[in-house]
């Protein structure tokens, strides 16, 4: 876990802790001040200046920071040292904030907060891991503590094990089971105005209060790294890495779109997208030979993709590299049952080809004249 949201940091850590539609910084606040104030709303009892508060799973501090001018005493952690790094960049070290193992709250001691809250956590860890942080949220907290989180509750749906993106639907006993192993009971869900078009269904808000002895829970080792991604969890990375980098480019910050485009290159070396929306900026930058160096590594990395030898052919004719453009025509043409619209862009490269006009160097036999 801890790699794969280290990674998610580097790229735009505000991004992937609240994922809005705009991607910006203002949208970014916006939804951690609605966000906060929906998890105080929905307290039984709002929370004393005195209470002792945990954010689990804090990311960059998005919730911490708006509910630490109510709740002096919190304190936010997250499995991703990157993501708190950030965090206390962007907030400033008057903040909280702390890495954790990514299995246990083993630095704090038992019965050591009135109020453990998490928001979009727990539906995407590994079922092991979400177990065992029931038990550990159960352990912290005193007798009749509360805890809140943000979870998606309906018929059950599971990604792979060592998916940490993906969201996971829990049933409802699923839900009382986990939340025995911390001696918590549910008190009550609501429904979060949100409709996931994949799942069609609502995450909720969860209250439990912490009342009983905890069951006996097994450790886990640390999560610091649980294997690649799943195909499942590389390919939704990938689409909402390009869309961040669609919304930077279309701010302006072409700079900061470039560098999304290259961490989606090197999570998914054989897509193509990425390669071509970086040529294309490289493209209207003028920047033709950055553009050609792209599209090269995309030819070496995916070798059956059309539109790569195309972009190929075009760029090295514009650049006059006449030889190469004839060769990437080439390895097009060799390609099975090349696009229609592919081939006809093929043709007007050859063409531009044809029409340049050809050098012939004579030499001179005999002595050279004096």
């Amino acid at each position: 876990m801890r790699l794969d949201w280290d990674r998610r940091a580097r790229v735009d850590a505000r991004y992937w802790v609240s994922a809005t539609e705009e991607a910006t910084q203002a949208s970014y606040l916006d939804s951690a001040e609605r966000d906060a104030a929906a998890l105080i709303e929905g307290l039984p009892a709002p929370p004393s200046p005195e209470a002792r508060v945990l954010d689990l799973g804090c990311g960059c501090g998005r919730l911490t920071a708006p509910l630490s001018a109510r709740c002096p005493q919190i304190i936010g952690v997250d499995v991703s040292a990157e993501m708190i790094a950030q965090g206390r960049a962007i907030y400033g070290e008057g903040l909280d904030l702390r890495p954790c193992s990514g299995v246990d709250l083993a630095e704090f001691e038992a019965g050591a907060f009135d109020l453990v809250f998490s928001y979009s956590v727990f539906p995407h860890l590994p079922p092991e891991v979400a177990a065992a942080y029931f038990y550990e949220v159960g352990r912290v907290l005193r007798l009749g503590g509360l805890f809140r989180l943000q979870f998606w509750v309906g018929p059950a749906h599971r990604p792979a094990e060592n998916d940490t993106l993906s969201i996971r639907v829990y049933t409802p006993q699923q839900l009382e089971d986990l939340a025995a192993l911390g001696g918590l009971r549910v008190l009550g869900l609501e429904e979060i105005d949100y409709r996931d078009p994949i799942l069609d269904l609502c995450p909720v808000w969860v209250n439990l209060e912490r009342v009983d002895p905890l069951a006996p829970v097994a450790p886990l080792a640390s999560r610091g790294a649980v294997g690649a991604p799943s195909d499942d969890e590389r390919g939704l990375e990938y689409s909402l890495q390009m869309y961040l980098a669609m919304r930077q480019a279309d701010r302006g910050e072409i700079h900061a779109a470039e560098a999304t485009l290259s961490e989606a290159i090197q999570l998914a070396p054989d897509r193509l997208e990425a390669y071509v929306q970086w040529a294309t900026h490289r493209i209207e930058a003028g920047d033709l030979m950055g553009a050609l160096k792209l599209i090269r590594e995309l030819n070496e990395r995916n070798a059956a993709a059309p539109i790569g030898w195309i972009y190929r052919a075009r760029l090295a004719e514009a650049l006059d590299l006449d030889k190469e453009a004839s060769r990437a025509l080439a390895r097009f043409h060799r390609l099975p049952q090349p696009p229609e619209d592919l081939a006809q862009e093929a043709a007007s490269v050859a063409e531009a080809l044809d029409s340049k006009p050809k050098t012939r160097r004579k030499l001179k036999r005999g002595k050279p004249s004096a």
